[in-house]
């Protein structure tokens, strides 16, 4: 699947500055402004305070996932891609939200607009999207949260257990290198320079 929207580029990066921002705050022992410290998968309950650098890892995971032209996503990435789309939406309420600057100057050059319809925008998205992701939202709804998140819902991937999936994500510390430090075409050079040097004055975080 390959992806082209810029509402979802857009979600990925805004869901790459708010973990990196918690990553850098938890470093310091600094309380992050806007979103809750463990980053953006915290719209899941069970999820939430999952380690950053563990959900930065399944951002960018998801992300390679969808540069793959035939590749088949799992439940997981759609619920990584709700989750990405939510932390835009709620971060274009803020209008004057400074962070927004970072998501759009990303390496892609972005037509839509960073105004105060953005969330609108988003809701539109996530109320048009194709009808597999919608199944699989609601599917993997299910399975980790009593009440499931507002405003999306997602054939399910027989082969793949979303349980099986979420404990692997659900209590890690140490993220891949490979990933975290590997992926392209989400990040500019600079902020692939700073993961970089965070990770290596932090060389705990990576396996």
């Amino acid at each position: 699947m390959e992806l082209t929207n810029e509402i979802h580029y857009a979600a990925f990066r805004t869901a790459f500055v708010l973990t990196m921002d918690c990553m850098l705050r938890d470093s310091l022992g600094e309380q992050h402004p806007i979103a809750q410290p463990g980053g953006f998968l915290d719209v899941y309950p069970l999820l939430h305070g999952t380690a950053p650098q563990i959900q930065l890892e399944c951002l960018l995971l998801t992300w390679g996932h969808l540069q793959e032209i035939d590749k088949s996503l799992t439940p997981f990435d759609h619920g990584v891609i709700h989750a990405a789309c939510e932390a835009l939406a709620k971060m274009g309420e803020l209008t004057t939200c400074s962070a927004l600057c970072s998501v759009w100057n990303g390496p892609k050059l972005m037509t839509t607009a960073r105004d105060h319809w953005l969330t609108s925008k988003v809701r539109v998205l996530q109320l048009t999207q194709d009808q597999k992701m919608a199944s699989e939202l609601v599917r993997l709804g299910k399975k980790i949260d009593d009440q499931p998140p507002v405003s999306a819902a997602f054939p399910a991937t027989e082969a793949l257990d979303p349980m099986a999936e979420l404990l692997n994500v659900v209590g890690c510390w140490r993220a891949s290198g490979d990933v975290i430090l590997g992926s392209t075409g989400l990040l500019t050079e600079e902020e692939q320079d700073i993961l970089r040097f965070f990770f290596e004055e932090q060389p705990g975080l990576l396996g």
